[in-house]
């Protein structure tokens, strides 16, 4: 029942519940809010120790380390809510709030002559970098490449797009109405590399001349009176009648080229319904023929060949 609402929190855009291990589980999460929390710890001592010692410190200053313990409590938790895509452009105007104050009073300590000054100040300046990292990471959308990379170590996201993507996306989703396709106008599934197959003289999987009943033409080198295209119209069988689930992906054919590289950021398991689909481990490498559509035709070390959803490769 708490899955229930956890789920139904996180489709209406709300704040889910905190769960410590999505921090854990994620080693730049742990790594930059661990370090947050040092700097503010040291900025914090430091500025206590100055002003307990001389009473003279910058009232601004405490203004400063109050911002930046909230906004990073916030960030931590954001993280651990699981709700960084619902929150990330708060917390890169809060970071960008916060960056605004460094530098002025990092101005003030640093050429101070008193070591606690300059400890505060160092912590200050951590606390920048910090920050700076994260308005880079919040800011970037997450099929940004850096992004993808980095959330391919947390182990709690991997798991919900393993959930999420259990049934694979359909392809009457991924391509709309260019699913019922026409003779004029090929889904948008298919690339030049996976049709340069279809100019053979054998049909492949009943599609080569278009839709069923429809007759097939001479391809380029095939011309002639000699041609069993010119001599006995060939129509498409498809299998158990036509139906509007027609599935374009099963008339792919294989590529001889696989120009690109790619890695597998997630973990894929194919779906038995579909024998053009592979599956593979997460950091898998994979070779890609074409980085066009949302599903890609892919070759893995083994041989094996097929198709894979392109949300869950990263060319490298």
């Amino acid at each position: 029942m708490n899955g229930n609402l956890e789920a139904n929190a996180g489709r209406r855009g709300g704040m889910r519940g905190f769960n410590i291990g999505h921090i854990v589980g994620d080693p730049f999460a742990l790594a930059t809010v661990s370090i947050a929390y040092l700097a503010w710890l040291i900025t914090f001592v430091a500025s206590l120790i100055a002003a307990l010692r001389n009473g003279a410190f910058p009232n601004f200053a405490w203004w400063v380390i109050a911002y930046m313990f909230c906004v990073v409590v916030g960030v931590f938790i954001v993280v651990g809510s699981d709700s960084t895509h619902t929150y990330h452009v708060a917390i890169v105007g809060f970071l960008a709030v916060g960056l605004v104050y460094m530098p002025s009073i990092i101005n003030v300590l640093v050429y101070s002559s008193d070591g606690a000054k300059e400890a505060s100040a160092a912590g200050f300046i951590l606390l920048s970098m910090v920050m700076i990292v994260w308005i880079f990471y919040f800011g970037s959308t997450p099929r940004a490449s850096h992004r993808s990379y980095i959330d391919s170590f947390a182990l709690h996201k991997e798991q919900r797009a393993s959930t999420r993507n259990s049934r694979p996306m359909s392809p009457h989703f991924a391509n709309g109405p260019e699913t019922t396709h026409t003779n004029t106008q090929a889904p948008q599934m298919y690339t030049s590399a996976q049709l340069s197959g279809f100019e053979t003289s054998s049909p492949v999987s009943g599609y080569p001349g278009g839709l069923a009943g429809q007759q097939v033409q001479p391809r380029f080198g095939q011309g002639g009176r000699d041609s069993p295209a010119n001599q006995t119209p060939t129509t498409a069988a498809p299998l158990g009648g036509i139906s509007e689930q027609h599935d374009p992906r099963n008339d792919v054919t294989s590529p001889t080229e696989y120009p690109y590289r790619a890695k597998a950021i997630y973990s894929y398991e194919a779906n038995p319904d579909d024998a053009n689909e592979i599956s593979f481990s997460k950091h898998e490498i994979l070779e890609v023929s074409d980085v066009s559509g949302r599903w890609w035709q892919a070759k893995k070390e083994t041989g094996e060949t097929g198709i894979a959803p392109s949300n869950y490769l990263i060319l490298l």
